[in-house]
C-alpha cells in the first residue's frame, strides 16, 4: 500500500504504509438495519463523504466488526467478472 504525494503529484509515492494496521474490506457488508439507515440518513443530510456502509457506521462512532472473508467470494459487476467467476468455480471443482 502506498500513499500518494497529494494533488500536486498524484503519480508520486509519498510513503509506504504499514500493512499490519490495514484490513482489506470486502463486500457485502452487514449491519443492523436500523443503525445502517440512521448512519446513511445522517451522512446524506450532512453531505458527508462516505465510501461504503462501514464508513457511514464509523461516522456515528460505532466500530464495525471485522470478519475474515475469502478473495474468491467476488462481486459480479462487469461481464469480465464472469470469466473470473467461471475460473474460480472450475478450480473448486477440480
Amino acid at each position: 500500500m502506498k500513499r500518494v504525494a497529494g494533488s500536486e503529484s498524484p503519480n508520486r509515492v509519498a510513503e509506504t504504509l504499514d500493512r499490519t494496521q490495514l484490513f482489506n474490506a470486502l463486500t457485502p457488508q452487514m449491519f443492523r438495519l436500523d443503525k445502517l439507515f440512521r448512519a446513511l440518513n445522517e451522512a446524506a443530510e450532512q453531505a458527508a463523504p462516505v465510501t461504503d456502509e462501514a464508513s457511514a457506521i464509523e461516522r456515528m462512532g460505532w466500530a464495525p466488526l471485522l470478519v475474515t472473508g475469502s478473495k474468491t467470494n467476488i462481486k459480479i459487476t462487469h461481464s469480465s467478472d464472469l470469466l473470473l467467476a467461471e475460473a474460480i468455480l472450475k478450480l473448486a471443482q477440480d
